[in-house]
């Protein structure tokens, strides 16, 4: 039986529904892409209020999740969420491009006044159709970034025909990926709960140090810029991060993902217990699983997976760390 169309309790643009037995909506949505809400989220979701921009970020970090499990307690979160900056939308957009190019001479077709293309909406995390014309248009085209020919009326929605990747878009693509090639830092996305600490202490810190890097948490950092800013600066600047999921937080997904996009290496880690928690579309990827009377093991087996996978950093243990 064909799925109702229905709006989507997040951005409100057309969305397909499923209802499952276990009380959850499974949503395909134009602009959030494929995603699942609990009875409670979708209930709490159709009826909030939310800003343009609150809906434009939300609807990006969804998209960018995809298949992610949004429930009740993930509502604080999506309605905080830092906007990127214009810098950081338009490069979610050139890889995108990039993604959905087979080969350097692909050439795609954008009519910025089709509803066919709200995808690009959700990849930029834009408020509409207007702001991704202007981030195609008059930040990567006029900066050299991508190439093609535009057509349309100044101030009404205008077209690229032939768009592609120039040599400029492939260099900058190259300098995103880079990212921190040089850096010395391991970024510990995790709960800071007291009962935690353990984990920083016994695995974390001695893990990433004894592999010849710094291990970096936020809340040890002293710096004047709002939290969520120092967080995307911190995590630009890293070699890679280590991100644990125990207790679920929104941040570790919110900056694990970014980190992903960036183009950084993520180490995941889990405690035992917790572990069929994660959303799943993130136990796709080879945790580290730990225990809390085994956090010297932990450590040990870090320091080889950050060994195994990104190299033996270049600080000796008890120096810059």
């Amino acid at each position: 039986m064909p799925a109702p169309d229905i709006p989507c309790p997040i951005c409100k643009e057309a969305a397909k529904c499923w209802v499952t037995e276990r009380d959850a909506s499974i949503l395909k949505c134009v602009r959030c892409g494929d995603f699942e809400a609990s009875g409670s989220a979708f209930a709490v979701l159709r009826h909030i209020e939310w800003t343009s921009r609150q809906q434009a970020n939300a609807s990006g970090w969804i998209r960018e999740h995809k298949g992610i499990q949004i429930s009740s307690r993930d509502i604080p979160f999506l309605e905080s969420l830092r906007t990127p900056t214009v810098e950081e939308r338009a490069a979610k957009i050139l890889l995108e491009l990039e993604r959905r190019s087979p080969d350097i001479s692909t050439r795609l077709t954008f009519n910025f006044g089709d509803p066919s293309i709200m995808d690009w909406v959700g990849i930029s995390w834009s408020i509409g159709l207007g702001e991704v014309q202007y981030l195609m248009l008059d930040y990567l085209h006029a900066h050299g970034h991508i190439s093609g020919t535009t057509f349309g009326a100044v101030g009404a929605p205008r077209s690229l025909v032939q768009a592609g990747i120039t040599p400029n878009g492939y260099e900058t693509l190259g300098r995103l990926r880079q990212g921190g090639s040089e850096s010395t830092i391991g970024f510990c996305a995790m709960w800071f709960a007291p009962e935690n600490e353990p984990l920083w202490t016994e695995a974390f810190a001695p893990g990433i140090r004894n592999a010849g890097y710094s291990p970096i948490r936020i809340d040890r950092q002293e710096h004047t810029n709002m939290i969520d800013d120092e967080i995307i600066a911190t995590i630009r600047r890293s070699k890679f991060l280590v991100s644990d999921f125990t207790g679920q937080r929104g941040g570790v997904y919110f900056e694990s993902g970014f980190a992903l996009g960036f183009g950084l290496r993520v180490i995941w880690t889990c405690r035992a217990d917790e572990l069929s928690a994660v959303h799943f579309d993130n136990r796709q990827y080879n945790f580290l699983v730990w225990e809390r009377e085994k956090l010297s093991d932990l450590a040990k087996r870090l320091q080889n997976r950050i060994e195994a996978t990104i190299g033996r950093g270049p600080l000796s243990v008890g120096g810059l760390a």
